[in-house]
């Protein structure tokens, strides 16, 4: 297994490739395919972790291209296709719009190898709902076994980042946001972050470096 990171634009929005052996996962389709190294891998989905138009602006042409299903949570379903509610008609003067059908997902769905048609390499995917940021935010566990003990990647978007948090004033909420972040902090701190902008991190080390990663940002509402 094996992670590569594709910056995007002048907001560096984060595109994820989650390489097997040979298959791969999409996560946030922001870039073209033409700059993807994908030629030797099937892909078997594509996720898009909220509707915000710079994680999702190039979803329709991988999709169509790949044959890929797209992936995103049930209640956030009408923002990727209306470019005022995503954003790209407000900040690019240009209108994003998803056309392919979704696959939703809902809080707390798990999903494995098996579900995509996979039997060459094992892992369980977690599903979890983190409204702050956007109404619909969600973060994808990926949880791979290991002789060393389970290796867990965290796909964050943009609800939690490197030494901060998403901001809240686009579609967003502070209380829904705290509430995310508490329910975040409960995993463990080997867990490694991938977040929609910006480095990864840990849980481990955003317990000691983010200031809204603290009992004191969620308490009074948890």
């Amino acid at each position: 297994m094996n992670i590569q990171t594709y910056p995007f634009g002048p907001l560096q929005a984060n595109l994820y490739i989650l390489f097997l052996k040979n298959h791969a996962f999409i996560i946030d389709p922001c870039v073209n395919m033409e700059s993807l190294d994908l030629k030797k891998f099937k892909v078997a989905g594509i996720f898009m972790t909220h509707a915000h138009y710079d994680h999702i602006i190039e979803a329709d042409n991988i999709a169509d291209i790949t044959g890929a299903p797209l992936f995103a949570l049930d209640k956030e379903q009408a923002y990727f296709k209306d470019p005022i509610k995503n954003g790209s008609l407000l900040f690019t003067n240009s209108k994003t719009s998803i056309q392919n059908h979704m696959l939703l997902l809902k809080d707390g769905d798990v999903l494995s190898t098996a579900d995509f048609g996979i039997n060459d390499e094992h892992f369980v995917l977690r599903i979890i709902h983190t409204p702050g940021h956007s109404s619909g935010s969600m973060c994808l566990l990926f949880d791979f076994p290991d002789e060393k003990g389970p290796q867990k990647h965290l796909f964050t978007g943009d609800t939690l980042f490197a030494g901060t948090i998403g901001r809240t004033d686009i579609g967003g909420n502070m209380d829904d946001m705290r509430r995310s972040i508490a329910k975040i902090s409960m995993l463990q701190d080997q867990v490694i972050i991938y977040p929609g902008h910006g480095e990864s991190s840990t849980i481990g080390r955003e317990k000691q470096c983010n200031p809204y990663f603290t009992p004191t940002f969620y308490n009074d509402i948890i």
